[in-house]
């Protein structure tokens, strides 16, 4: 199984470079599920030579832009250019949020009938917190990133039993080393959002504050969803390093 960061970068990065932090997994038997669909998707997997037709499936963490922003390209692309619907896996208290709140807009309205989120997309309900993709079992793990009014809005990162190695992937969370600290523990790899920018936004961990977590936890720990400018030496603070675009794991 492979692991590919189609783009490393915060939510307001500028430019193509890195893009925004979307990830690929393919099986063993050549099937891709798209972790995240951000609005620069169709450009980040452009330049690792991918296309909507290559995408068999889509797992969406939480409703911010840089992680659903894409979707409507996604789906337009497969109704029309590839007759398929991908399947989609979201937590079940985002699914009609999803379609309500940010694609209905865009892409409610076909020449001779009104779509749904069932007309471009296989929409497979997650039970118990957890799915099956490929005989690989992805468990959501409900983190804490963004608030409306108090209230605590859904966002699950991915905890993923490779064939290898046991991964976890945070998507999108604030600093949270009590919450996730059993899931730290268990990971053999930790794919962790860092907020690298001198204004803390506290929607994200803050390297300043990964920095003071433990070194055994540490030196398991990849960083990514970084901003733009100068990243400091995440080697020589204990951690595995900043990934950087199209790099690749395998588990």
């Amino acid at each position: 199984m492979k692991l590919t960061f189609l783009g490393v970068c915060s939510a307001l990065s500028v430019g193509y470079k890195n893009f925004q932090s979307n990830m690929l997994i393919e099986s063993t038997n050549s099937k891709r599920i798209l972790i995240d669909c951000g609005g620069d998707v169709r450009n980040s997997l452009h330049e690792l030579d991918y296309g909507s037709s290559d995408i068999d499936a889509v797992y969406i963490s939480h409703l911010h832009a840089d992680h659903v922003g894409g979707l409507e390209w996604l789906g337009f692309s497969k109704f029309f250019i590839d007759k398929q619907q991908p399947k989609l896996y979201i937590s079940q208290d985002q699914s009609a949020r999803l379609w309500n709140n940010v694609l209905s807009g865009g892409m409610s309205t076909l020449e001779d009938s009104t779509a749904s989120l069932e007309t471009f997309f296989k929409v497979m309900p997650i039970q118990d917190q957890s799915f099956m993709w490929e005989k690989i079992q992805f468990q959501l793990i409900k983190v804490i990133h963004s608030y409306s009014n108090q209230q605590l809005l859904p966002s699950y990162g991915l905890f993923i039993q490779g064939a290898k190695l046991k991964i976890f992937i945070s998507t999108d969370a604030r600093f949270s080393p009590e919450l996730l600290a059993p899931i730290y523990q268990q990971a053999d790899l930790i794919f962790q959002d860092c907020e690298t920018s001198a204004f803390r936004s506290k929607q994200h961990a803050h390297y300043n504050d990964l920095k003071n977590l433990a070194p055994n936890i540490k030196q398991k720990m990849w960083l990514y969803d970084y901003n733009d400018g100068q990243l400091p030496d995440a080697l020589e603070d204990g951690f595995k390093g900043f990934i950087t675009r199209g790099q690749v794991f395998n588990f």
